[in-house]
């Protein structure tokens, strides 16, 4: 079945009001308000950015969002899991202060800000999929209480799995730390000999510290977590991976987690797809990098495969060819998209309405 997808071209960021009020009219167009209903608690499921990044959805824009849900009658909160790696969100102390800084505050949003899986990321309970991976998935416990999400999610590029959209954004930043290390146990980099030149860039940014450097970089295969950011950061190609955890099953994981997550709350979800800055690497990474394209849009639906599949035929369309089979030829991200529609999480199928 066909799932309808709206979309509202955004081609100036600068102006945060501007964005705010066509994030409106998006949310109008797809029905956020009738959808969120009332007597309900409602996630605004967000990437605050981590520390040094600057291309995450910015708070005055999302500020739409959370004025429909709470017209409607029902509760909301901002909210987002702790990561795996070491660093600014790694538990919720430092994850809420990082928040703060960027600007998430209650102050400026009317909303406050939950770390969904607690204090240190364990904050998890099972749920049962079986499917092809897991018979269960571990998914943050404030999140299962939610009865339903608004998911925003800055589109971008990703290291290990091509695209980085709303199932990413659902299927991992949902996921406690639980099942987080379950998605990455088995990836592990490897260290090219002859393109390493010592020069410590991956060490300074390895978030567990499994990297020493001497006359090459060497990488501490018990410290590793698989995280990918040797990779990202690695400019001569020097870091490549061991793919016995492939992208395509890493993708199926995501997915399944995507299906744990949105249980029983799939008629009351609505995803928003920013493809404002889009980057070769996700906003997990702590720098800032030049997007991309320029800005396109925003692609709105209450089917998580649809909106993702828009999207990255959007940007296609918009750029003139497939940026995310560029920047990492070697992944297939439509893995995702074809299992996603497999397991019933949604449809590739869909209707791009424009709105003006």
């Amino acid at each position: 079945m066909s799932a309808e997808v709206f979309f509202i071209r955004v081609d100036d960021i600068s102006d945060d009001a501007s964005v705010a009020e066509r994030v409106g009219r998006l949310a109008d167009a797809v029905g956020l308000s009738e959808i969120a209903g009332a007597d309900l608690m409602y996630m605004l499921k967000i990437h605050f950015g981590e520390r040094g990044n600057e291309t995450y959805v910015k708070p005055p824009w999302i500020k739409p969002l959370v004025e429909r849900v709470q017209r409607a009658g029902s509760k909301i909160f901002l909210g987002d899991t702790n990561t795996l790696y070491v660093g600014s969100r790694s538990n919720a102390v430092d994850h809420l202060a990082l928040a703060h800084d960027h600007g998430f505050t209650y102050e400026r949003l009317g909303a406050p800000v939950v770390i969904a899986d607690g204090l240190l990321g364990e904050n998890q309970s099972p749920v049962e999929v079986n499917l092809k991976h897991y018979p269960q998935v571990y998914i943050a416990n404030d999140a299962q209480a939610a009865d339903g999400f608004v998911v925003v999610t800055n589109i971008t590029g990703h290291v290990q799995t091509g695209l980085a959209g709303s199932i990413k954004n659902v299927g991992m930043g949902l996921a406690g730390r639980g099942g987080k290390r379950s998605q990455h146990c088995q990836m592990r980099p490897k260290v090219n000999k002859k393109k390493c030149v010592a020069c410590g860039v991956c060490a300074r940014w390895c978030p567990a510290d499994a990297i020493t450097v001497g006359d090459r970089a060497v990488i501490d295969p018990d410290k590793c977590i698989g995280c990918g950011e040797c990779y990202a950061v690695c400019r001569y190609g020097a870091i490549s991976f061991r793919w016995s955890e492939t992208s395509a099953n890493l993708q199926e994981k995501l997915v399944e987690h995507c299906v744990g997550a949105l249980e029983g709350k799939r008629d009351r979800s609505v995803f928003f797809n920013f493809m404002t800055a889009v980057t070769e690497n996700c906003n997990c990474i702590g720098r800032t990098e030049e997007p991309l394209a320029p800005p396109i849009g925003i692609a709105a639906s209450t089917d998580i495969v649809a909106v993702d599949k828009a999207s990255a035929d959007i940007i296609r369309r918009e750029c003139g060819e497939d940026l995310f089979r560029k920047i990492y030829p070697s992944w297939d991200y439509t893995v995702q998209l074809s299992y996603g529609e497999q397991t019933g999480l949604g449809s590739q199928e869909y209707t791009l309405v424009e709105v003006s």
